[in-house]
């Protein structure tokens, strides 16, 4: 990812990028406020949140067509599942249930 735009969040790197975002900021969100972390679950914040970049990026970079519609959507897709899985992996590891 050459540089920080929204535009650059649909792309493969971007979308590895996105994930590595989304899973440090609900880490930070986790530690920060720990009534949010005994109530939401981190994986629905991870959701959450990539939902929301997603549809920023959607936003900013108007979707004029449906295919530039099909590539936001799928690279929400592979960012949530991405951000997904990586808490699931690290509760997993660390003794609890995903």
């Amino acid at each position: 990812m050459d540089s920080p735009t929204f535009a650059a969040f649909l792309t493969p790197e971007g979308i590895v990028v996105a994930g590595g975002l989304i899973t440090a900021f609900v880490q930070l969100i986790k530690t920060v406020f720990p009534v949010i972390d005994a109530k939401v679950s981190g994986a629905v914040m991870a959701f959450g949140l990539s939902a929301i970049l997603y549809a920023i990026t959607a936003i900013v970079v108007s979707i004029d067509t449906p295919d530039a519609a099909l590539t936001v959507i799928a690279s929400w897709l592979a960012c949530a599942t991405a951000a997904v899985g990586v808490h699931s992996t690290a509760k997993f590891a660390q003794g609890g249930s995903a």
